[in-house]
């Protein structure tokens, strides 16, 4: 497994971990061991991958979410 896990370039990922809000470009290690008590491994193997997430800021998925509200 490589150093940290990462994004692609341009990107974000969201670590895995339920109730974890940590998003970034990359995932270290001691993110996992000093947040969540485990090993990178260890959280793959309980909470799987991290997931990429989108690039929107706070503003524009506070948009959206209205124009969805609107629309039902």
């Amino acid at each position: 497994m490589s150093q940290f896990w990462s994004a692609k370039q341009g990107g974000y990922i969201k670590c895995p971990v339920e109730g974890c809000n940590h998003v970034g470009i990359v995932i270290t290690n001691a993110h996992c061991r000093l947040e969540h008590g485990m090993t990178r491994e260890e959280v793959s193997k309980k909470y799987g991958l991290p997931q990429n997430v989108s690039r929107l800021n706070k503003k524009q998925i506070k948009k959206i979410l209205a124009e969805k509200g609107k629309s039902k």
